[in-house]
């Protein structure tokens, strides 16, 4: 069971089942550093990732 992971140009494949704060760590991505979106929608970080989930990570900018 997988998930497909996105940033910039980069695809990563996690398993199924596990948050996604979880998923963020184990590919040692800050999860503070980026939202998570599936289908347009913005995920928390407690989000269950489902089987066949395409997530699309984009990166927190911040500037003053």
């Amino acid at each position: 069971m997988s998930v497909k992971i996105i940033l910039r140009d980069e695809e990563y494949e996690v398993r199924a089942g596990q948050s996604v704060r979880s998923a963020l760590e184990k590919l040692q991505i800050p999860p503070e550093a980026v939202l998570a979106t599936r289908e347009g929608e913005l995920l928390t970080d407690d989000e269950i990732l489902r089987e066949g989930d395409v997530i699309k990570l984009v990166a927190v900018i911040s500037g003053g």
